[in-house]
């Protein structure tokens, strides 16, 4: 019989409650240094207040838009990054897929 959730990782008999900044607390209560929180998402850290009050805040507005639509907060981070940056345009996308499509 299958697991509930699908053994597709060989994954590490190690789960986290908290973390903070770069620190995870595993459920046994140790620390850990969080050298893997770049692996499919962007890196940034853990429960940093600020981080924490500008997603508690979107969070009461709005959740998700789609593509099809303007997002006026995308386009205010795409004209920082190109005024600080090498790039004429920005693209951002949800997966490798989109990207390579890019």
């Amino acid at each position: 019989m299958i697991a509930p959730l699908m053994p597709t990782y060989a994954r590490a008999d190690l789960a986290f409650e908290r973390g903070e900044g770069v620190w995870l607390t595993g459920t046994d209560g140790r620390r850990y240094l969080d050298f893997a929180g770049g692996v499919a998402v962007s890196s940034l850290g853990h429960a940093h207040p600020r981080l924490v009050a500008a997603i508690t805040e979107q969070a009461g507005k709005v959740w998700h838009v789609s593509n099809l639509f303007r997002i006026p907060e995308a386009e205010r981070l795409a004209k920082m990054l190109v005024d600080v940056s090498f790039a004429d345009t920005v693209f951002f996308c949800n997966s490798g897929a989109e990207a390579m499509e890019c």
